[in-house]
């Protein structure tokens, strides 16, 4: 069975590179497309509001001040990602592979899922945060849940393991 069109998810992680050369090595070899997607979760964004409580109370310069820095933050994010992009761009290109590059805003594992589904691609390609125990059940799992819910196969990267323990 051959690939011919490899999704990999990446984050702003260590692991993320390895992850990436692990899919352009697997498109190399099977001569198939590459789409490098990365999901910004606005939670995990910087957030101001946990440290300002939920706002109740303040008055409305600081509900806009929050705003604006809650979009400075976004912004910020996205173009972290875009910069991102090009180093994976380059060495997509390097190795004459074709690759496309989206990201979007939500959940990752549901966006993997479905941006493997519409694209149709073959194979998904992921790291693993090494979270075990207590951590997993609270905070989840990204590959787990891909693993059981994508529409195609699935190859999770272990790599650089996490330090985090219970």
């Amino acid at each position: 069975m051959g690939f011919h069109k490899i999704l990999v998810a990446i984050d702003h992680s260590e692991q993320s590179p390895l992850v990436f050369n692990q899919a352009l090595d697997l498109a190399k070899k099977e001569g198939a497309q590459l789409m490098v997607f990365h999901v910004i979760n606005i939670q995990g964004q910087g957030e101001v509001a946990p440290i300002l409580g939920t706002g109740v109370g303040l008055d409305l310069a600081a509900g806009k001040t929050l705003q604006k820095m809650q979009h400075e933050s976004f912004q910020a994010e996205i173009q972290a990602v875009k910069k991102e992009f090009q180093t994976y761009r380059q060495k997509a290109e390097a190795q004459g592979i074709e690759a496309e590059f989206r990201y979007d805003v939500g959940s990752a594992e549901s966006l993997i899922c479905q941006l493997a589904f519409e694209w149709q691609a073959d194979l998904i390609v992921l790291g693993r945060r090494g979270r075990r125990g207590l951590k997993e059940i609270l905070l989840g799992s990204v590959s787990s849940y891909v693993t059981h819910h994508a529409a195609c196969s699935v190859l999770v990267v272990q790599g650089i393991h996490s330090t985090e323990s219970d």
